[in-house]
């Protein structure tokens, strides 16, 4: 009798460790059923190492991301589970469609949700169909466990997304040695540094737009040799009005072109 019962215990444990890839909607989601990797596994023995990349930061609408899950160093992730929300709601936003190492799963709290197709895999990927114009900002909830049970990890994490539009293209190189380098903070909230480097004397345009391509407010410069400039912007129009939350475009404009960078307000 106390065979069979040690036995059945036995049993039970096993099948809670091995069987974790049947464990579905722990995604962390709004309307999903938690993060499992900390409500059930928080057992912190290492650093995670989990990482994500090739969720964009700025989406367009209906194109495709191939988003990788792997890991930096130590064990290999056992499970993980993945959704992406419009805004903090837990409607879906964009379809993900299976990539390598991973499978679909749905159920009514969760309907388009990401897993692995087996425990213990080092890296995978899925693919990421971004939602029509209009959605706006969408979230990526990941909950995943690295490592065992017993020593593993926990991690849990939200990437955000904001809309962007094709009515302004962004484009990363100038001719004759002129740079515009990423603004700096970004995201931000009181004030941004936007950096150009000009190779020789000459005059030069900066200008911020909305997501119309509208021009918001600009800035004339007269260079008189290779200098590195600095602009200041706070967030505001030309008319001294705090512009909202979200995305803008810096541009330089110079007698041998154009080159367009993102930035993104927070207030």
């Amino acid at each position: 009798m106390k065979k069979s019962l040690i036995f059945s215990m036995v049993l039970l444990v096993s099948s809670g460790v091995f069987a974790r890839n049947s464990y579905i909607g722990y995604s962390g989601g709004p309307g999903s059923r938690g993060t499992c990797a900390v409500t059930c596994h928080y057992r912190d023995n290492f650093t995670p190492s989990i990482t994500i990349t090739g969720f964009p930061e700025f989406y367009e609408p209906g194109q495709q991301y191939t988003v990788t899950v792997g890991h930096s160093q130590g064990s290999s992730i056992s499970q993980f589970n993945g959704s992406v929300r419009i805004g903090t709601g837990s409607e879906n936003g964009g379809v993900i469609t299976a990539g390598t190492n991973t499978i679909i799963y749905s159920h009514a709290q969760e309907t388009n949700g990401v897993k692995w197709s087996s425990n213990n895999r080092d890296s995978g990927t899925f693919i990421w169909t971004a939602p029509d114009a209009g959605t706006g900002e969408v979230r990526l909830y990941y909950a995943g466990l690295q490592g065992s049970l017993n020593n593993g990890a926990s991690h849990d994490t939200v990437f955000v997304s904001y809309e962007t539009t094709t009515n302004v293209k962004t484009t990363h190189t100038l001719p004759s040695g002129f740079s515009l380098r990423q603004n700096y903070p970004n995201p931000f909230n009181n004030e941004t540094i936007i950096q150009v480097f000009v190779p020789n004397s000459g005059k030069i345009k900066l200008e911020v737009a909305n997501l119309l391509g509208q021009r918001i407010i600009e800035y004339d410069r007269l260079v008189t040799g290779p200098e590195t400039v600095n602009i200041a912007w706070d967030g505001r129009d030309s008319d001294g009005k705090d512009l909202p939350s979200g995305v803008y475009f810096y541009r330089l404009i110079t007698e041998s072109g154009t080159l367009t960078r993102k930035m993104l307000l927070l207030r």
